[in-house]
């Protein structure tokens, strides 16, 4: 028999959980499901049937979250975009030395996570644009924590000197550069071995370092 009772605020409990507590509980299984689906059929193939069959709730509960396909893609890519941040972000912290050390540890979090799981891949790489979200979305999402970190790297090193730079226009073509690089290394299967991707993105990395320091020289004295 389920019990039911009644909260202060006039909620009620059913089985231990109120109205607010289902309601997330469903979105969680909603976003469970999408991670699922996109990420097996891709953006294109997925309905809201599908992702409410994978989620096991009537189609009127997904109304109940999102309004449409797209909005439930944009919610599971945030998501896998928080998860892959909080990777990259915990080598990049974690890991000893210089920033560009730190940068390696940071592209090897990220390559290991969209390899141990190939619907990640799909839905942080290969099929964002398909479904509309701007490269400046993705990198809000995905990135924010190391654009962060690099435009403090900007200031700490040069300071007035790289006044002239659009920073975002670097730090975006970096991170543009990994992005299309996974997606290879995905469409082909994975095939090179992961510390050749890495260090095949790293070089870039360590190219933006020694520009800085060269930006942060002052010219010999004539």
């Amino acid at each position: 028999m389920q019990v039911i009772t009644t909260l202060p605020n006039g909620q009620r409990r059913y089985g231990g959980a109120s109205a607010d507590e289902r309601r997330d509980e469903r979105r969680e299984r909603l976003i469970a499901a999408g991670l699922q689906v996109f990420g097996d059929l891709g953006y294109q193939q997925a309905t809201k049937r599908l992702i409410c069959a994978q989620a096991r709730l009537a189609d009127r509960y997904f109304h109940e979250h999102f309004d449409s396909v797209h909005a439930c893609y944009q919610a599971v890519h945030d998501v896998a975009c928080q998860e892959a941040a909080a990777r990259v972000q915990d080598a990049i912290l974690n890991a000893p030395g210089e920033l560009t050390l730190r940068a390696r540890a940071g592209l090897r979090a990220f390559f290991e996570h969209i390899q141990s799981d190939p619907r990640r891949a799909r839905i942080l790489i290969k099929d964002f644009s398909a479904a509309g979200l701007s490269a400046e979305h993705r990198v809000a999402q995905q990135y924010g924590h190391i654009v962060d970190l690099l435009r403090l790297r900007f200031r700490q090193r040069c300071g007035d000197k790289a006044a002239h730079l659009n920073i975002d226009y670097v730090i975006t073509g970096c991170i543009g550069m990994v992005g299309q690089v996974a997606m290879l290394w995905m469409e082909r299967g994975y095939d090179a071995p992961l510390d050749t991707v890495v260090e095949h993105t790293f070089y870039a990395w360590r190219g933006l370092d020694l520009w800085l320091t060269d930006l942060a020289t002052p010219p010999p004295s004539v």
